[in-house]
């Protein structure tokens, strides 16, 4: 399996804990990892669309970032969540994160 595909579905198992911890959970609707590594380092960007429900859902989006949540084996060098669709039963939110690989 590629670097970036590890790195991609460990980032999501830290971040269905992290929902369960904040007393909600997720569905990961659609990702895509995609290597964008140089020379001196292996790097990947993911992006996903989540769907989560209620307030405790939308409490947790509002705390993600890199550093709320460790994914192992990798610097979780920038998290961010993007457009939140509101308009049905569950929030749809599109999470970006770029991993970096450790040494």
């Amino acid at each position: 399996m590629s670097p970036e595909l590890v790195a991609g579905e460990r980032l999501i198992r830290q971040l269905e804990r992290s929902a369960e911890i904040a007393g909600c959970a997720i569905d990961v609707v659609c990702w895509r990892s995609r290597d964008v590594s140089a020379s001196i380092f292996t790097c990947a960007e993911h992006r996903l669309t989540v769907a989560v429900a209620g307030a405790p859902g939308r409490a947790w989006l509002d705390t993600l970032d890199e550093n709320s949540m460790i994914v192992p084996g990798h610097a979780l060098v920038a998290l961010g969540v993007g457009a939140v669709d509101d308009s049905g039963k569950r929030l749809l939110a599109e999470i970006e994160a770029q991993t970096a690989r450790e040494a």
